[in-house]
């Protein structure tokens, strides 16, 4: 990701951390699950604690960010899109199966790292143009592309929570004033 790439998308997060906010409080006041099986969010708690475990620092689902990706699914992507995100979920844990003996949220925690090295290198090493992705979403479902937008929206998720926005990265929520045009 070259300088320009990085203060885009960190200009595009911050235009959605107000947004995000709400979704986290909502996400959090959910009774259950909406779309996500207790399977599916056992392997999405899985690779989210891997990717962004606890330290000294809060940990991926002590933010919430698979009841976050559940609400996303539920409210924010069309059945389409939704569908084949769980395809892909499906993939990965087929992919888990495949390599380890067993789904994500059941292998041994080495067997779930040594899976998400995996899939982590994998993973292109610049953003895709519109074309390319056009003609991505056109091929069969896989583990790797599953595991890309999964690893985006846990990322996303962590970094727009309360928690980590706040203690973190304290980056304010609603930036501070700006006047622009003013005459000297």
């Amino acid at each position: 990701m070259d300088r320009r790439e990085f203060l885009e998308s960190i200009v595009g997060l911050s235009a959605l951390l107000p947004f995000a906010a709400t979704l986290h409080a909502r996400a959090a006041a959910a009774a259950d699950l909406r779309t996500l099986s207790r399977e599916q969010d056992a392997a999405v708690r899985s690779i989210a604690e891997i990717l962004l475990p606890q330290t000294d620092t809060v940990g991926a689902t002590q933010v919430g960010v698979n009841r976050f990706i559940d609400l996303l699914l539920t409210e924010s992507m069309l059945e389409r899109e939704r569908a084949r995100f769980l395809e892909w979920l499906a993939a990965i844990d087929a992919r888990s199966r495949s390599l380890c003996g067993a789904p994500v949220a059941a292998a041994r925690r080495a067997d779930q790292e040594a899976l998400i090295h995996y899939l982590d290198e994998q993973l292109p090493a610049r953003p895709r143009t519109k074309s390319e992705q056009a003609a991505l979403d056109q091929q069969p479902v896989t583990a790797e592309r599953g595991y890309e937008l999964l690893k985006h929206l846990v990322v996303f998720a962590y970094f727009t929570s309360g928690p980590v926005a706040k203690d973190l990265i304290d980056a304010p929520i609603i930036p501070g004033r700006y006047d622009g045009c003013v005459s000297v």
